[in-house]
């Protein structure tokens, strides 16, 4: 099963940097589960230690839930700082409704980590 996509990207001469495209809809297009998260972000988290750009490809995904949204994307905040994380990826062909869950997964995370 094909999940992503890479193509090479020079941004910068003296580092050379991958774009890695995560198709969520080689998994299903109903995303739910935590364990599932956790394997998409364990992935997401090896492409940007590498320094690599990661697009996140939507397209045909109809529904995530928020256990899968925060298990996913909510926990890479426990490794890099929020701005970092924008700066590294982009999220392409979701719905409102995936937005609105990923975006409510990553400002409860941000929340929590004020709160602390």
């Amino acid at each position: 099963m094909a999940i992503l996509r890479t193509f090479g990207k020079f941004e910068n001469p003296l580092e050379r940097k991958m774009t890695q495209t995560i198709l969520f809809n080689s998994f299903s297009n109903n995303l739910g589960t935590r364990v599932l998260g956790q394997e998409i972000r364990v992935q997401i988290e090896s492409f940007l230690e590498s320094n690599d750009f990661v697009i996140f490809d939507f397209k045909g995904v109809e529904f995530i839930s928020h256990s899968f949204s925060d298990e996913c994307f909510g926990k890479l905040l426990l490794k890099l700082p929020f701005p970092e994380l924008k700066s590294k990826s982009t999220f392409v062909n979701a719905s409102e409704l995936v937005k609105k869950t990923i975006a409510l997964a990553i400002n409860d995370r941000l929340k929590a980590s004020l709160a602390y």
